[in-house]
């Protein structure tokens, strides 16, 4: 939570200054040129650096709808933000192709109410874990924090439009995975084991933090226009070939990789 207040207070605060600073450098370049030589000369040999702030949209998502669920009654994105520093570098006489090395910190999550029928998982009762095969409905809270690195290769259509595309490798700082389950039965340990039921209004939680995987690597496409200047547009998806579970873990039995569209903002030196 704290990371999260962080990255919108970051992200508010770069909102602010930017357009400060555009407007002093526009003011302040014709009677001071040498303020940024340094910077002109790195452009002039096809380095750009960037400054991105933007919004994950996605969840962690199996490889097709598992038939235990049922019906999916709502589905809550959640905020997670991200900030990003990036470095390119332009190729080639015309500078079309180039290399590129962010380092980004971001959230990803998601909650989900859902109805399922034989869905493995495992709650707790009485302070014990019980393990078994739920119907009825089942609340999902997802939730993680990374700091990840992602390379592209990048390709400039004109002046306005550049599009990459890449791989990225995460590693996770913190996360969640736990929720509740209500109005519905467990069987416990097989499907024809002995029925424990949650009615009106009963929950029972369960908790899988711990069993959340550590490091992610997937691959990466998205674009960018320039909308003034020195700010532009950016759009990204993200996938993850990585479960977001250790593979010791065999509770929840679908695999669940993170999947996100990226829409934000930068602004490039």
């Amino acid at each position: 939570m704290n990371r999260m207040r962080n990255i919108i207070s970051a992200a508010l605060l770069l909102a602010a200054i930017i357009p400060t600073a555009s407007t002093a450098q526009e003011t302040t370049e014709q009677n001071v040129p040498e303020r940024d030589r340094n910077l002109k000369l790195m452009t002039s040999k096809g380095w750009e650096w960037e400054l991105n702030a933007g919004l994950n949209i996605g969840g962690a998502a199996p490889l097709g709808m598992p038939r235990e669920v049922r019906k999916i009654h709502s589905y809550n994105p959640l905020f997670n933000g991200s900030l990003e520093g990036k470095v390119t570098k332009w190729w080639g006489a015309d500078r079309r192709w180039g290399t590129s090395v962010g380092l980004k910190f971001e959230d990803k999550a998601m909650k989900i109410d859902a109805g399922v029928k034989n869905y493995h998982t495992e709650i707790i009762r009485e302070g014990d874990r019980v393990s078994g095969y739920w119907t009825g409905f089942v609340n999902i809270k997802y939730t993680s924090t990374f700091f990840t690195v992602p390379v592209t290769v990048d390709y400039r259509i004109n002046q306005r439009w550049k599009v990459r595309a890449g791989a990225f490798y995460s590693v996770r700082l913190d996360g969640e995975f736990s929720g509740y389950v209500t109005d519905g039965y467990l069987r416990s340990g097989v499907p024809t084991g002995e029925k424990i039921v949650y009615e009106k209004g009963q929950q029972a939680s369960y908790d899988f933090d711990d069993d959340l995987r550590h490091s992610y690597w997937g691959v990466q496409l998205g674009g960018s226009w320039l909308a003034y200047r020195h700010f532009s547009i950016n759009a990204d998806l993200t996938y993850s070939f990585n479960n977001i579970f250790r593979s010791n873990f065999t509770t929840v039995r679908n695999t669940l990789h993170p999947l996100y569209f990226n829409i934000g903002f930068g602004y490039s030196f």
